[in-house]
């Protein structure tokens, strides 16, 4: 995990702790830099790369330990840019910048191609759910070489996928992981104030990248 693997087993233990000793509470910001993955043994690594660098495959943390990650991050930048003589303002927005902006894009035209960056992909993705559009939706899919009967149940997935708000999403670079997996983009939902974290597997095909079911 080179030099921010003390850091984030910090931020790990005291997150863990706090999440077992506290009410429950909405989620709020979303960059948690954190990823949890369930390894092939039954146990679970939190990282801050994709999941599948360690043969693990993602599972969603809750709403509640991404709050408390994300105060732990948040304080540390402060601290750090104040140490440094720095201004912790443009620290905390250097911070909250692997975040999809909370005010939806515009959906680029279908005309304009595939997202050719992961950056765009999460973009696209944020404006189709703004427009409650499930096929808007869809073109941020990897269906390529999906079995019908598989591609139906993806596609009622999106359906409800589709009744959420998303408020934010961070990319993970699966890095060290197999050359078809980008990564894993872990978005942050609320429908009804209801919050709820999802992770998604990026493909790369082409030069164009694309989400699947993690």
């Amino acid at each position: 995990m080179q030099a921010r693997k003390p850091l984030l087993a910090s931020l790990i233990a005291a997150s863990v702790l706090a999440a077992a000793t506290s009410a429950p509470r909405p989620a709020e910001a979303t960059a948690t830099g954190v990823l949890r993955c369930q390894m092939p043994d039954g146990t679970t690594l939190y990282t801050n790369q994709g999941c599948g660098a360690f043969g693990a495959r993602s599972a969603p943390i809750t709403a509640d330990l991404a709050n408390r990650i994300v105060s732990e991050r948040r304080l540390e930048a402060r601290l750090g840019a104040l140490r440094n003589g720095e201004d912790p303002d443009v620290a905390l927005d250097e911070l909250q910048a692997a975040s999809v902006a909370s005010a939806p894009s515009a959906r680029r035209d279908v005309s304009a191609g595939c997202a050719r960056t992961p950056a765009q992909l999460a973009r696209d993705l944020q404006a189709s759910m703004a427009m409650r559009d499930v096929n808007r939706v869809a073109e941020s899919f990897d269906w390529q070489g999906m079995p019908n009967r598989d591609a139906q149940r993806v596609m009622d997935g999106l359906v409800r996928l589709a009744e959420h708000d998303l408020v934010g999403a961070e990319y993970f670079d699966a890095a060290l992981g197999p050359a078809a997996q980008a990564g894993v983009l872990q978005v942050t939902l609320r429908d009804d104030g209801v919050p709820r974290i999802d992770d998604f597997e990026v493909t790369r095909a082409s030069g164009c990248y694309f989400l699947r079911y993690a």
